[in-house]
């Protein structure tokens, strides 16, 4: 199923909240009705800005420790060459598999997946102890630590989540708001106007913190790009897996003309099909 992120959400909501205008009257003002509407939307609009601003930050933080492990992985792996082909090449098949299972599941759950790869190449390093006493190989040692750290930084940050219980509020929030619009709905042209625009809004924010707690921006997964790019200058195909390219999820840019594409599932045996796109 496509993923449905919160601009087409809202688009959808909007055409059935115009349904809705045509089919439910309106009952007009009433002081009650209006105080509950004014408390209920001051609520909202604390609680979802207080939201919203905690995972734009989140967000961004998360953005900024992958890009890091991208580009320390890609630094490990240019240092690497200096130690021989042998030892490049091996570094080179674990990093493309680390991607490989990194994108396989989603950037909140794939930290364990990923570990066993990235101490494979803790040990292929420890393998050339002859070289311990060079700077290079201590310089390799802090790069993998740095590695660790912003994994460990982001796998952290991406627990911050939503509970049900404030989701709950929320909601009950958006759907005492849209009621009391809908109840409070008078003949005039504004009025029904105003009515689509605001719960189509409210709907907005939802799906707009949704899209934020899963780590997703206009429906796309987090900072893949990067990696992406990481996997093209150690000599790599990118790599996509079917299961995001039908949601969405992910887009191949319009200048790949080769790819790689998963066609298992997360945790299966690997299972790719080199593409040429015509």
């Amino acid at each position: 199923m496509k993923y449905l992120h919160a601009v087409k959400g809202s688009a959808v909501a909007f055409i059935l909240f115009i349904i809705a205008v045509i089919f439910i009257p309106g009952k007009g003002a009433s002081k009650e009705v209006e105080l509950i509407l004014t408390v209920s939307t001051f609520l909202f609009a604390i609680l979802a800005g207080f939201f919203i601003s905690r995972f734009n930050s989140r967000h961004s933080k998360i953005k900024e420790y992958v890009a890091a492990e991208d580009a320390f992985l890609l630094s490990f792996y240019r240092t690497s060459l200096i130690y021989g082909k042998k030892f490049s090449d091996k570094i080179k098949e674990l990093i493309d598999k680390y991607y490989i299972v990194s994108y396989d599941f989603d950037i909140l759950f794939n930290y364990k997946h990923t570990e066993k790869y990235l101490v494979g190449i803790y040990k292929e390093l420890v393998k050339n102890k002859k070289y311990r006493a060079q700077g290079t190989y201590e310089a390799m040692l802090d790069q993998l630590a740095a590695i660790e750290e912003n994994r460990n930084k982001s796998a952290a940050s991406s627990e911050d989540k939503i509970s049900i219980g404030q989701w709950m509020i929320l909601i009950t929030l958006s759907g005492i708001i849209i009621f009391s619009l809908f109840y409070i709905k008078t003949s005039s042209l504004h009025s029904p106007i105003v009515t689509i625009l605001f719960s189509t809004t409210i709907i907005l924010v939802l799906l707009t913190l949704r899209d934020l707690q899963k780590l997703r921006l206009n429906g796309n997964m987090l900072v893949f790009e990067s990696g992406e790019q990481v996997l093209e200058s150690i000599g790599k195909l990118r790599y996509y897996n079917q299961r995001d390219l039908k949601k969405g999820s992910v887009k191949v840019p319009k200048h790949i003309k080769k790819y790689r594409l998963g066609l298992h599932k997360p945790g299966e045996k690997f299972n790719i099909k080199i593409i040429n796109v015509k």
